[in-house]
């Protein structure tokens, strides 16, 4: 059987915040290109969760692969928490945060 409507049902559910009313209110910029995994350390579950969507989705685009891996983007809150925990100045754009998303190209 295909595990697409579980997987599914939890992506939606990781979006769901992204897309909320309440997400206008506390709407912050977050420059991407200079956070660390100190700043993801920081963050709350689920901010850390939203963040592990948009990541997977912008690996997956600079690689050029429409597909995403739902199961690793469900673990990469815990994936990246445990790099993060040893390298807390790693850059969230790194190739070892990639790697919690893709194998090496």
């Amino acid at each position: 059987m295909p595990r697409y409507p579980r997987n599914l049902a939890v992506l939606a559910a990781l979006a769901a915040p992204l897309l909320g009313a309440g997400s206008a209110a506390r709407a912050q910029s977050i420059d991407l290109t200079r956070a660390t995994c100190a700043d993801f350390s920081g963050m709350n579950g689920n901010d850390q969760a939203q963040l592990s969507l948009w990541l997977a989705g912008y690996f997956a685009g600079g690689g050029q692969k429409p597909l995403l891996d739902l199961d690793k983007i469900i673990a990469a809150p815990a994936a990246l928490q445990a790099l993060c925990g040893k390298s807390p100045q790693l850059s969230l754009l790194s190739a070892e945060t990639r790697a919690v998303f893709a194998p090496a190209p």
